[in-house]
Protein backbone atom coordinates (compact mmCIF):
# COMPACT_ATOMS: atom_id res chain seq x y z
CA UNK A 1 0.00 0.00 0.00
CA UNK A 2 1.10 3.52 -1.06
CA UNK A 3 0.54 5.58 2.18
CA UNK A 4 1.06 8.97 0.38
CA UNK A 5 -2.41 8.42 -1.86
CA UNK A 6 -5.99 7.66 0.11
CA UNK A 7 -8.99 6.94 -1.93
CA UNK A 8 -12.15 7.88 -1.18
CA UNK A 9 -15.10 5.49 -0.61
CA UNK A 10 -18.18 5.43 -2.21
CA UNK A 11 -19.74 6.35 1.17
CA UNK A 12 -17.40 8.96 1.75
CA UNK A 13 -17.63 10.60 -1.65
CA UNK A 14 -21.12 10.78 -1.16
CA UNK A 15 -20.81 12.75 1.85
CA UNK A 16 -18.45 15.08 0.68
CA UNK A 17 -21.29 15.85 -1.90
CA UNK A 18 -23.95 16.39 0.88
CA UNK A 19 -21.37 18.66 2.33
CA UNK A 20 -20.71 20.76 -1.26
CA UNK A 21 -24.30 21.25 -1.67
CA UNK A 22 -25.11 22.11 1.61
CA UNK A 23 -22.13 24.59 1.81
CA UNK A 24 -22.74 26.17 -1.97
CA UNK A 25 -26.80 26.90 -0.79
CA UNK A 26 -25.63 28.67 2.08
CA UNK A 27 -22.85 30.64 -0.23
CA UNK A 28 -25.76 31.07 -2.52
CA UNK A 29 -28.26 32.69 -0.23
CA UNK A 30 -26.03 34.88 2.23
CA UNK A 31 -22.93 35.89 -0.23
CA UNK A 32 -25.10 36.20 -3.85
CA UNK A 33 -28.73 35.85 -3.04
CA UNK A 34 -28.85 33.88 -6.31
CA UNK A 35 -29.17 30.64 -7.46
CA UNK A 36 -26.49 30.76 -10.27
CA UNK A 37 -23.85 30.55 -6.91
CA UNK A 38 -24.67 27.15 -7.33
CA UNK A 39 -22.43 26.79 -10.34
CA UNK A 40 -19.70 27.16 -7.91
CA UNK A 41 -20.61 23.54 -6.61
CA UNK A 42 -17.48 21.86 -9.05
CA UNK A 43 -15.41 24.12 -7.64
CA UNK A 44 -16.42 23.23 -3.92
CA UNK A 45 -16.41 19.94 -4.73
CA UNK A 46 -12.89 19.53 -5.75
CA UNK A 47 -11.73 21.88 -3.06
CA UNK A 48 -13.65 19.72 -0.09
CA UNK A 49 -12.75 16.46 -2.12
CA UNK A 50 -8.71 17.32 -2.13
CA UNK A 51 -9.24 18.05 1.87
CA UNK A 52 -11.12 15.66 3.32
CA UNK A 53 -8.59 13.35 1.46
CA UNK A 54 -5.74 14.98 3.38
CA UNK A 55 -7.39 14.63 6.55
CA UNK A 56 -8.27 10.98 6.11
CA UNK A 57 -4.47 10.22 4.89
CA UNK A 58 -3.25 11.94 8.00
CA UNK A 59 -5.80 9.92 10.37
CA UNK A 60 -4.35 6.73 8.99
CA UNK A 61 -1.08 7.69 8.82
CA UNK A 62 -1.48 8.72 12.60
CA UNK A 63 -2.95 5.58 13.43
CA UNK A 64 -0.41 3.98 11.68
CA UNK A 65 2.18 5.71 13.56
CA UNK A 66 0.29 4.54 17.00
CA UNK A 67 0.01 1.30 16.14
CA UNK A 68 4.04 1.41 15.11
CA UNK A 69 5.08 3.20 18.45
CA UNK A 70 3.32 0.25 20.49
CA UNK A 71 4.39 -2.20 18.29
CA UNK A 72 8.23 -1.22 18.69
CA UNK A 73 7.92 -1.25 22.53
CA UNK A 74 6.77 -4.96 21.97
CA UNK A 75 9.87 -5.51 19.80
CA UNK A 76 11.97 -3.99 22.69
CA UNK A 77 10.83 -5.79 25.25
CA UNK A 78 10.96 -9.10 23.49
CA UNK A 79 14.70 -8.37 22.61
CA UNK A 80 15.39 -7.94 26.32
CA UNK A 81 13.47 -10.82 26.97
CA UNK A 82 16.15 -12.70 24.83
CA UNK A 83 14.03 -13.49 21.93
CA UNK A 84 15.54 -13.89 18.24
CA UNK A 85 15.00 -10.43 15.95
CA UNK A 86 12.11 -13.23 13.71
CA UNK A 87 10.55 -14.14 17.18
CA UNK A 88 10.16 -10.62 18.60
CA UNK A 89 8.87 -9.68 15.42
CA UNK A 90 6.08 -12.64 15.24
CA UNK A 91 5.43 -11.03 19.13
CA UNK A 92 4.74 -7.66 17.71
CA UNK A 93 2.15 -9.62 15.13
CA UNK A 94 0.28 -11.61 18.14
CA UNK A 95 0.07 -7.99 20.38
CA UNK A 96 -1.41 -6.28 17.54
CA UNK A 97 -3.62 -8.04 16.74
CA UNK A 98 -4.73 -8.73 20.21
CA UNK A 99 -4.82 -4.50 20.65
CA UNK A 100 -5.94 -3.27 17.47
CA UNK A 101 -7.72 -6.12 15.65
CA UNK A 102 -7.91 -7.23 12.37
CA UNK A 103 -8.35 -4.40 10.51
CA UNK A 104 -4.91 -2.51 11.78
CA UNK A 105 -3.03 -1.25 8.59
CA UNK A 106 -0.01 -1.57 10.57
CA UNK A 107 -0.63 -5.40 11.34
CA UNK A 108 -1.07 -6.31 7.43
CA UNK A 109 2.17 -4.70 7.20
CA UNK A 110 3.90 -6.98 9.71
CA UNK A 111 2.26 -10.69 8.09
CA UNK A 112 3.12 -9.47 4.97
CA UNK A 113 6.97 -8.89 6.53
CA UNK A 114 6.77 -11.80 8.71
CA UNK A 115 5.05 -13.89 5.97
CA UNK A 116 8.14 -12.67 3.43
CA UNK A 117 11.00 -13.42 6.35
CA UNK A 118 9.71 -17.10 6.11
CA UNK A 119 10.92 -17.35 2.43
CA UNK A 120 14.65 -15.96 3.45
CA UNK A 121 14.25 -12.40 2.70
CA UNK A 122 15.94 -9.88 4.93
CA UNK A 123 13.85 -8.61 7.23
CA UNK A 124 15.50 -5.09 7.65
CA UNK A 125 15.13 -4.86 3.51
CA UNK A 126 11.32 -5.56 4.21
CA UNK A 127 10.68 -3.20 7.13
CA UNK A 128 12.74 -0.53 4.64
CA UNK A 129 10.24 -0.77 1.83
CA UNK A 130 7.40 -0.03 4.41
CA UNK A 131 9.05 2.62 5.78
CA UNK A 132 9.71 4.09 2.84
CA UNK A 133 5.96 3.71 1.63
CA UNK A 134 4.53 5.60 4.22
CA UNK A 135 6.81 8.16 4.20
CA UNK A 136 6.42 8.98 8.59
CA UNK A 137 10.13 10.35 9.89
CA UNK A 138 9.97 8.40 12.55
CA UNK A 139 9.51 4.98 10.92
CA UNK A 140 11.77 5.62 8.09
CA UNK A 141 14.19 7.04 10.82
CA UNK A 142 13.69 3.20 12.70
CA UNK A 143 14.12 1.33 9.91
CA UNK A 144 17.30 2.89 8.42
CA UNK A 145 18.27 2.34 12.15
CA UNK A 146 17.62 -1.34 12.10
CA UNK A 147 18.80 -1.49 8.88
CA UNK A 148 22.58 -0.21 9.83
CA UNK A 149 22.27 -1.97 12.97
CA UNK A 150 21.50 -5.34 11.28
CA UNK A 151 24.16 -5.17 8.96
CA UNK A 152 27.17 -3.55 10.81
CA UNK A 153 26.98 -6.63 13.45
CA UNK A 154 27.19 -3.93 16.33
CA UNK A 155 24.94 -3.96 19.52
CA UNK A 156 22.05 -3.48 17.45
CA UNK A 157 19.56 -4.67 20.07
CA UNK A 158 20.66 -1.31 22.42
CA UNK A 159 20.61 0.56 19.48
CA UNK A 160 17.04 -0.18 18.74
CA UNK A 161 16.68 -0.01 22.57
CA UNK A 162 18.30 3.74 23.07
CA UNK A 163 15.56 4.71 19.00
CA UNK A 164 12.86 3.01 20.94
CA UNK A 165 12.90 5.31 24.12
CA UNK A 166 13.71 8.95 22.22
CA UNK A 167 10.97 7.97 19.57
CA UNK A 168 8.15 6.87 22.52
CA UNK A 169 9.69 10.34 24.37
CA UNK A 170 8.51 12.41 20.96
CA UNK A 171 5.37 10.82 20.69
CA UNK A 172 4.42 10.94 24.10
CA UNK A 173 5.26 15.02 24.00
CA UNK A 174 3.58 15.03 19.98
CA UNK A 175 0.48 13.55 22.17
CA UNK A 176 0.28 16.31 25.28
CA UNK A 177 0.19 19.00 22.36
CA UNK A 178 -2.02 17.54 20.34
CA UNK A 179 -4.53 17.40 24.27
CA UNK A 180 -3.19 21.02 24.84
CA UNK A 181 -4.73 22.06 21.26
CA UNK A 182 -7.98 20.32 21.64
CA UNK A 183 -10.11 23.05 23.23
CA UNK A 184 -7.92 25.89 20.75
CA UNK A 185 -8.86 23.52 17.49
CA UNK A 186 -12.89 23.61 19.05
CA UNK A 187 -13.04 27.17 19.43
CA UNK A 188 -11.71 27.31 15.63
CA UNK A 189 -14.22 25.21 14.60
CA UNK A 190 -16.37 27.45 16.55
CA UNK A 191 -15.09 30.70 14.83
CA UNK A 192 -15.22 29.48 11.65
CA UNK A 193 -19.15 29.44 11.67
CA UNK A 194 -19.14 33.42 13.35
CA UNK A 195 -19.07 35.59 9.87
CA UNK A 196 -21.94 33.38 8.61
CA UNK A 197 -24.08 33.74 11.94
CA UNK A 198 -23.23 37.60 11.44
CA UNK A 199 -23.94 37.58 8.24
CA UNK A 200 -27.35 35.93 8.51
CA UNK A 201 -28.43 37.81 10.91
CA UNK A 202 -27.83 41.01 9.06
CA UNK A 203 -29.55 39.94 6.58
CA UNK A 204 -32.82 39.37 8.79
CA UNK A 205 -32.23 42.00 10.99
CA UNK A 206 -30.93 44.74 8.52
CA UNK A 207 -32.44 43.23 5.05
CA UNK A 208 -32.98 46.63 3.47
CA UNK A 209 -29.27 47.88 4.27
CA UNK A 210 -27.74 44.56 3.53
CA UNK A 211 -29.43 44.61 0.02
CA UNK A 212 -27.50 47.26 -1.85
CA UNK A 213 -24.83 44.44 -1.59
CA UNK A 214 -26.82 41.98 -3.88
CA UNK A 215 -28.09 41.93 -7.56
CA UNK A 216 -25.46 44.15 -8.63
CA UNK A 217 -21.41 43.80 -10.23
CA UNK A 218 -19.70 45.67 -7.29
CA UNK A 219 -21.98 44.24 -4.57
CA UNK A 220 -20.89 40.68 -6.37
CA UNK A 221 -17.03 41.65 -6.13
CA UNK A 222 -17.44 42.63 -2.68
CA UNK A 223 -18.82 39.75 -1.77
CA UNK A 224 -16.66 37.36 -4.01
CA UNK A 225 -13.58 39.29 -2.30
CA UNK A 226 -14.83 38.20 1.60
CA UNK A 227 -16.20 34.86 0.66
CA UNK A 228 -12.29 34.50 -0.82
CA UNK A 229 -11.07 36.41 2.19
CA UNK A 230 -13.24 34.28 4.52
CA UNK A 231 -11.78 30.90 3.14
CA UNK A 232 -8.05 31.89 3.62
CA UNK A 233 -8.61 32.76 7.26
CA UNK A 234 -9.95 29.32 8.01
CA UNK A 235 -6.70 27.23 5.80
CA UNK A 236 -4.85 30.04 8.13
CA UNK A 237 -6.01 29.14 10.99
CA UNK A 238 -5.92 25.16 10.45
CA UNK A 239 -1.75 25.81 9.45
CA UNK A 240 -2.00 27.41 12.82
CA UNK A 241 -2.92 24.92 14.72
CA UNK A 242 -0.18 22.24 13.54
CA UNK A 243 2.74 21.94 15.45
CA UNK A 244 4.86 19.48 14.81
CA UNK A 245 7.80 18.01 17.17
Amino acid sequence: MNYSQYHLTWKEKGKVLFIVLALSAVISFLFYQSAWAMLLAPFFYFLIKKRVKEKKKEERLRQLQEHFMNGMQVLNASLQAGLSMENAWREVEKETSVLYGEKSPFLREIKEINKSVTFNMPIERLFLDFAYRTGAEDIISFAEIFDYGKRSGGNWKQIIEVTVLRMTERYETQREIEVMLAAKRMEQQVMNFVPLGMLLFLQISSGDYMQILYGNLLGVICMTVCLVGYGAAIMLSEKIMKIQV
